[in-house]
Parts: structure tokens; C-alpha cells; sequence
């Protein structure tokens, strides 16, 4: 078994940051483990498609829109990505002009999906330039990393 977690962020736009911070967190609890890497990626397509190749499993960690209360986590599928990337709804990604939707759509175009792809985010609050998160998202940050420690656990020990 082969974990990728990638985080997806701005450091530099408050609470899109929250999925480099949660995949840099992730990153040096599992560093000892060579089944997992984790990455810190600013959304691009191509770079998102080449970083999960040969990934059994892959999390990707984000900021999200959707007019939800801040710091609400998320949880998404490859496919509801896909599905509602364009949607005004929810905007997964703190509103990154291209990203993880189109990384999607790539990489099924070009059959290179990984096995499986889930997307874990946090409903953020504020998306302005600056740096650091707001508490609500702060809070919920430090309950994810937490539950995706367990979870990869959970994967690494089911293989």
C-alpha cells in the first residue's frame, strides 16, 4: 500500500493554506514511513495528476467554499469533485482558477486516476491575502489532522 496525501494551498491567501499545513503536519508524523508521502502543492492540474502516479490511495487536503459555517469539514470523492467542480454551490479549493476538478478530469481522460482519491477540506472563512487561518479554521484543522492520522493508519494496516 502506497498513501499520497497532498496538501493544496495558498500560504499566502489566510485560509487556503489549511490543506499545506494539515499535509506538512501529516508529512512529519508518517516520515519514517516510506509507504507515505506527502506533498504540499498549489493546485495546478498537471502537477496534481504526476504527483499521485502510483499512489494506491490517495487524500488530498483543501480549503473549501460553500457558504457553509468555517471550520465545517468536508469529505468528497473523485467523483462529486468531478461533478460539481464548476458548481456555485461548492467551490473545493479557496476559488484556485484551475485545480483539483480539472486535475480530475485529466487524469480520467488520460486513465491515470489512482485506485482510490478522496478529498478531505475545511469550510473556510476568510480567503483574502495575508497569512495564517482564521480560529475557526485553526480548530478544525488540528480535529483533521488527528482523523487523518487514524485514517492512514487504518489503510496502512488493512494492505
Amino acid at each position: 500500500m502506497r498513501v499520497t496525501i497532498i496538501g493544496i494551498g495558498n500560504p499566502y491567501r489566510c485560509d487556503d493554506a489549511v490543506g499545506l499545513l494539515v499535509a506538512r503536519r501529516l508529512g512529519d508524523h508518517f516520515e519514517r514511513d516510506p509507504r507515505v508521502r506527502a506533498l504540499e502543492l498549489d493546485g495546478e492540474p498537471v502537477r496534481l495528476v504526476q504527483a499521485w502516479e502510483g499512489a494506491d490511495h490517495v487524500v488530498v487536503i483543501d480549503a473549501v467554499r460553500s457558504g457553509g459555517v468555517a471550520g465545517t469539514r468536508h469529505r468528497f470523492t473523485a467523483d462529486h469533485v468531478a461533478q460539481h467542480a464548476m458548481s456555485a454551490d461548492v467551490v473545493v479549493g479557496g476559488g484556485h482558477a484551475l485545480g483539483l476538478g480539472d486535475a480530475i478530469d485529466l487524469a480520467s481522460s488520460l486513465d491515470r486516476l489512482p485506485p482510490a482519491l478522496e478529498i478531505w477540506a475545511i469550510e473556510g472563512e476568510t480567503f483574502e491575502q495575508g497569512e495564517g487561518l482564521s480560529q475557526p479554521v485553526a480548530d478544525a484543522c488540528e480535529t483533521l489532522i488527528a482523523e487523518l492520522i487514524d485514517h492512514v493508519d487504518g489503510l496502512l494496516s488493512a494492505a
